[in-house]
């Protein structure tokens, strides 16, 4: 039978959070992500979007030229957008909270102060950390990730996912970063005999079984089509 890396991730993060998916320039992060919260949505009352540095902008507008507008509507349809040093989100997307800030503790304040009005069970989908990582410091990211972590991905009913790009990042900050999420999933690519294949491992979950597994994966049309890998580096 199939195994669906995407459903263990999902089934995972449902049981213990945060969830931290690592990924590389190429690796079609944007459609995991995608199919991932199309998997999660319709599970929660509340779906709360964190984009720092128009992040969810430029989500969406990859979406849109992959899929129709109406699909990626109804993907994000009723999410509160909490929109963190935005440029243009704030014209396209009308977020419900801006917050202009560098400081990690200010921001988290204001986060935690927006979100304490949503009562019921939440999906959270942070967006951009590497945005702000790049742009801010990566000092201010170390403080600000388990901050976030322990102020809105320890809470009972909250299922928080979050992005990075590891490449950018020295691997003792991405060890830092890792050590905080209880679900850490690679999103990655390679080369084998001149052809780009692209990947994802399930580091950590609660699934041990499946742990440290690979999984090769294309888009099909509008589908994502996974294959297993296995010992000796054969498809399956």
């Amino acid at each position: 039978m199939e195994v669906d890396p995407l459903e263990i991730l999902k089934e995972s993060s449902k049981r213990i959070s945060p969830t931290l998916i690592e990924y590389e320039i190429g690796s079609e992060i944007e459609i995991i992500l995608y199919t991932l919260i199309k998997k999660l949505r319709q599970e929660y009352q509340n779906f709360i979007i964190i984009s720092f540095h128009d992040a969810y902008l430029v989500l969406r507008r990859y979406l849109e030229n992959v899929f129709s507008e109406t699909e990626v509507n109804t993907a994000f349809d009723g999410a509160h957008l909490i929109s963190v040093n935005p440029i243009l989100e704030t014209e396209e997307n009308r977020p419900q909270d801006i917050i202009k800030s560098t400081h990690h503790d200010i921001i988290v304040g204001r986060i935690l102060e927006a979100t304490s009005k949503i009562n019921g069970e939440s999906l959270f989908i942070i967006l951009g950390l590497d945005f702000f990582g790049i742009r801010i410091g990566k000092d201010e990211l170390i403080d600000l990730f388990p901050a976030l972590v322990s102020t809105i991905g320890r809470k009972k009913n909250n299922n928080v996912i979050m992005t990075l790009n590891v490449k950018v990042f020295p691997q003792s900050l991405v060890e830092i970063v890792n050590s905080f999420a209880f679900n850490v999933a690679h999103v990655g690519i390679e080369l084998q005999d001149k052809e780009i294949r692209r990947y994802i491992t399930l580091i950590r979950t609660v699934f041990l079984e499946y742990n440290l597994k690979k999984w090769y994966y294309t888009l099909l049309g509008k589908k994502l089509v996974f294959k297993r890998v296995n010992s000796e580096g054969l498809i399956f």
